[in-house]
């Protein structure tokens, strides 16, 4: 088990500092995959979300020491900065969109709830007499052939085609409660900030007012949004996402409990395990140990 977290600042391999912008990149599945003889490490990827569009073939994504097994043909979308790996069989067919994070907040800074939907590793799977399946694969193509092109408009152009693409998996698919359909763009707006305010600092670091005189709200009215959304306070969600944290130390590295409770910016790490167990139901070293042997 190697002592840090595989992360990469670009691409599978590539880990070049770089400013990314509106990146958009695309290329065929196997270009990577078989370099690497179709297994794929748990890494994560800097700022960086990505769409694969597997048209068939077998494949197993990796995810949180869990095995999923990829439903071909489908579209599975993975979030910024979210551990997954792969182990494919040498039929797959596929291709993979790898954008920016700055690029999907801006042709959805208007529209919260989606961005909220892609915070979240999700496959959708298709059969093949789906007629949904044929208009992405037709804005796949557009897409593709819009990356290749030079002219004035290109980036104005593929931020109407992701837009299409993922408003259409959101149509297809949605599986948001009422409540969340029926809140205003300006609460779901406060949420997702809240959420990228959390994931930018060493969340055990700060508190719930400072996080609201952040977004110039009170703590009440955070707590009331949370509630509203996620039935959890504001509290909860910051601890939420400590937790996450630190199962992925957990899972893989090697850093003991107490380098990993000082990592997340916890002042006692007999603290950090009570939480730790609180939430999962598991102590830091139980959880490793259970995962450690699922491995072998």
């Amino acid at each position: 088990m190697k002592k840090n977290l595989l992360h990469y600042k670009g691409l599978y391999g590539d880990n070049n500092q770089r400013d990314f912008g509106d990146f958009v990149h695309h290329e065929l599945l196997a270009t990577r995959s078989k370099v690497y003889n179709w297994e794929i490490n748990v890494h994560l990827h800097t700022d960086l979300f990505q769409i694969f569009i597997i048209s068939s073939g077998e494949g197993v994504l990796i995810q949180d020491n869990i095995r999923i097994h990829l439903m071909t043909p489908c579209i599975l979308l993975i979030p910024t900065n979210t551990f997954h790996g792969f182990e494919f069989q040498s039929d797959v067919s596929g291709e993979v969109f790898t954008i920016s994070e700055q690029f999907i907040e801006s042709i959805f800074k208007n529209t919260p709830l989606i961005l909220l939907e892609l915070n979240k590793v999700k496959q959708y799977s298709f059969n093949l007499e789906n007629h949904d399946l044929n208009d992405f694969i037709y804005l796949k193509n557009k897409i593709i052939k819009t990356i290749s092109e030079s002219n004035p408009y290109k980036q104005i152009s593929l931020q109407s085609l992701f837009q299409l693409f993922f408003i259409g998996l959101y149509n297809s698919y949605s599986t948001f409660e009422d409540q969340k359909e029926s809140s205003n763009n300006r609460t779901l707006g406060y949420f997702h900030a809240f959420q990228k305010l959390i994931k930018k600092t060493l969340p055990e670091s700060k508190l719930i007012k400072e996080y609201a005189g952040e977004l110039r709200i009170t703590p009440v009215h955070l707590n009331r949004i949370c509630q509203t959304l996620v039935q959890k306070t504001a509290l909860q969600v910051v601890h939420e996402y400590c937790i996450t944290e630190a199962k992925k130390h957990l899972l893989y590295s090697s850093y003991s409990i107490s380098e990993i409770s000082y990592l997340l910016h916890f002042k006692d790490p007999a603290y950090f395990s009570r939480l730790f167990k609180k939430q999962t139901g598991l102590s830091p070293i139980i959880f490793r140990s259970n995962n450690s042997q699922k491995e072998s």
